[in-house]
């Protein structure tokens, strides 16, 4: 499996304090079946704390240990990146980043609200070839009431991810219950952890989550949403949010570039 969105970094943003707990997780994700992970520090966190330089540095510093430790885990580097009204000026400056060797970028709405200007972002975001990936909608307020919401932004290239934990009702019945039903409108893509520890409802696990999305979805299409549909974003493949819909029934699907 491959995990698209991780805070295990270090110090930077809410996610471990140490390098010990970082290495924690990694043996934790490991051990569940992940072979890629992400990592994805808030990038507001990293502007007002630390530069881009130093998580770069940080991240080599985690391939170090982790081959010390004989883990052969990958890791690349993202960013959980705000939406606001300027992030396509962010990342001219280099603040926000999409994952690693891609072109495709998270996104994060606030989870009260969703902004006026949340079209024209992705739409400028989109100009500059980048694609947006959704994170976590099932814990935006206005897609809680109505997940035609996310099917407006969906309709309109973006893909999206849900959190493992919130399909397992980790975050609550309300967050679960969108969840599911996000999963039976075919209006997710992704499954990744957003790991923020290595203990209580934030552990960098997938399997979990992917067995509940597989009782809702079917195994087949579950595991596509930590395998293969992972694995084409970080080939860069573009993908298409409608085919993957036409395609969610198949065994498997075509990548193509």
């Amino acid at each position: 499996m491959l995990d698209l969105h991780n805070h295990m970094l270090p110090g930077l943003d809410d996610g471990p304090s140490s390098m010990e707990e970082t290495l924690e997780m990694a043996r934790l994700a490991y051990e569940d079946g992940v072979r890629t992970i992400v990592a994805t520090p808030h990038g507001r966190d990293v502007a007002e704390k630390s530069s881009l330089s130093a998580v770069r540095a940080l991240v080599d510093q985690l391939k170090g240990e982790l081959r010390t430790r004989s883990v052969p885990l990958k890791v690349l580097l993202g960013m959980e990146n705000h939406l606001e009204m300027d992030t396509p000026e962010q990342v001219e400056r280099g603040l926000a980043i999409p994952i690693e060797g891609t072109h495709y970028i998270l996104l994060e709405l606030p989870f009260p609200s969703y902004p006026l200007y949340t079209e024209e972002v992705l739409f400028k975001l989109q100009i500059k070839g980048l694609h947006p990936i959704i994170v976590h909608p099932e814990r935006n307020a206005p897609i809680q009431e109505n997940p035609q919401v996310l099917a407006g932004l969906v309709q309109k290239g973006a893909l999206a991810q849900l959190t493992a934990s919130s399909i397992t009702g980790a975050f609550g019945r309300d967050t679960q219950r969108v969840s599911r039903e996000l999963l039976r409108r075919g209006l997710v893509h992704i499954i990744a952890s957003d790991g923020h520890d290595a203990r209580g409802n934030r552990e960098p696990i997938l399997s979990t989550g992917v067995a509940a999305a597989a009782r809702v979805v079917g195994k087949e299409a579950s595991l596509r949403m930590v395998v293969d549909i992972p694995q084409a974003i970080l080939q860069d493949v573009k993908l298409d949010p409608e085919e993957l819909a036409r395609a969610s029934g198949k065994k498997r699907w075509p990548l193509r570039r």
